[in-house]
């Protein structure tokens, strides 16, 4: 409820919960979606509940223990574990500072909306209760636009310039009953779908998959150039493993108009930090050439497999 005297504006305690529950879940959502740290939305309501109750520290006489800079990180700790526990202490240190950086965001965004409104006024405590101007629903929605311009470019920029560039993950493909392990790089130019079903694609050497494939797809290398794909798939007609096999058109530097051949396998698993994604949506396209001389990796995979 909100009321007021002589031009000033009384925020209840009704208002100042809400307000801080809605900003403090956005805040831990977007830093789930940044840190892709798993949780639920029970977990983050109870991390924003935790946040909103601290609110109430306003109230509080000025210079009180509450105000203290070391309860404030405290409170942010328990905040981010409410919504994110279990999780490794490499997964919780990076979900702090992804929380911090939105904070700092969302914060930003609603003193630069008050500064464009003219609408920076000084706080006055008055016994148990706090007199403000209005409360600035155009900062508050543009906290929340901030939060999100943050996580779609802030995962766009980490996916597109952080993981392909450091990340080699074990991945296990299975295939006919079959397993098998290999090095993947996460990298930038594997944009690869499948044009029918929108399927990311893992570029993987011919020569590391051959012992996972059928007798059918057994082909002998030694023969100069590669096979030819439109006799390859038609010799596959009939066969079992016809609905499994995938013709990816690619671009390339000198290569305009490729195409690739795939098949789509019974499941990948990436190994990623202290996770395993098991992804079965996925298809695995056949290169006839070494993706690497030094053999680091034997494959190529998708950055959107690590969003899963």
């Amino acid at each position: 409820m909100m009321g007021g005297v002589a031009g000033t504006h009384i925020i209840y305690l009704d208002v100042v919960l809400l307000v801080n529950l809605f900003m403090d879940y956005i805040i831990l959502w977007a830093t789930a979606r940044l840190s892709q740290a798993a949780t639920s939305p029970w977990r983050l309501l109870g991390g924003a509940a935790l946040g909103s109750l601290y609110s109430l520290t306003i109230f509080s006489p000025a210079g009180g223990p509450w105000m203290w800079f070391a309860v404030k990180i405290l409170v942010s700790l328990l905040m981010v574990s409410l919504a994110f526990f279990p999780v490794s202490w490499h997964k919780f240190l990076q979900g702090v500072g992804y929380f911090y950086l939105v904070s700092f965001v969302m914060g930003g965004a609603v003193l630069g909306a008050l500064y464009l409104a003219d609408a920076l006024t000084a706080q006055a405590f008055t016994g148990g209760g706090v007199v403000i101007g209005p409360l600035p629903y155009g900062g508050l929605a543009m906290a929340v636009g901030a939060a999100l311009f943050l996580v779609y470019w802030g995962s766009l920029f980490i996916k597109r310039n952080f993981w392909q560039s450091l990340l080699r993950l074990p991945i296990v493909i299975g295939f006919n009953g079959k397993r098998l392990a290999l090095k993947a790089l996460v990298d930038t130019g594997n944009n690869l779908r499948d044009p029918f079903t929108g399927r990311p694609v893992i570029v993987a050497e011919y020569g590391a998959l051959r012992p996972l494939l059928p007798p059918e797809l057994q082909l002998d290398l030694t023969v100069p150039g590669e096979p030819e794909l439109e006799k390859l798939v038609s010799s596959l007609h009939g066969t079992p493993w016809a609905a499994r096999i995938r013709v990816i058109p690619f671009h390339s530097l000198g290569r305009e108009h490729g195409l690739l051949l795939g098949f789509k396998p019974d499941e990948v698993v990436v190994l990623w930090e202290d996770r395993l994604i098991r992804v079965k949506d996925v298809v695995i396209g056949l290169c006839w050439q070494r993706l690497n001389l030094e053999g680091g990796y034997r494959a190529l995979l998708h950055p959107d497999l690590l969003q899963v």
